[in-house]
């Protein structure tokens, strides 16, 4: 075959399809759990509790989570494993810079 028709047959393939994807906000009332019930259940997994208000958040888009707490998330939620994904990348301390200046007020009397 010629390497023009080779090249025009695979340009012409379909883009690969995304999987689809639902809110764990989503799954959790379709679960029929409230928030207090999952950080209930995050506990039992990790031993910390999340807040309901940071389980919202992370929920709604306004905050990331971590992988520990996605995969108690998952188990929470009776999902098998790594069904939850995320493209969330937590920040990175701020460092100090040396020439940095620190100007400290004295509060008025």
């Amino acid at each position: 075959m010629p390497k023009e028709t080779q090249s025009r047959r695979y340009s012409r393939q379909r883009n690969p399809k995304v999987p689809p994807h639902v809110s764990i906000g989503i799954v959790r009332r379709i679960s029929g759990l409230t928030l207090d019930e999952v950080c209930d259940r995050v506990e039992e997994i990790t031993g910390d509790r999340p807040t309901k208000g940071a389980l919202s958040a992370i929920e709604n888009g306004h905050r990331g989570a971590s992988q520990q707490l996605i995969a108690a998330l998952g188990q929470a939620y009776q999902l098998p494993a790594g069904s939850i994904s995320t493209t969330y990348q937590p920040r990175q301390a701020a460092v100090a810079h040396e020439s940095r200046q620190v100007i400290h007020r004295k509060a008025a009397c």
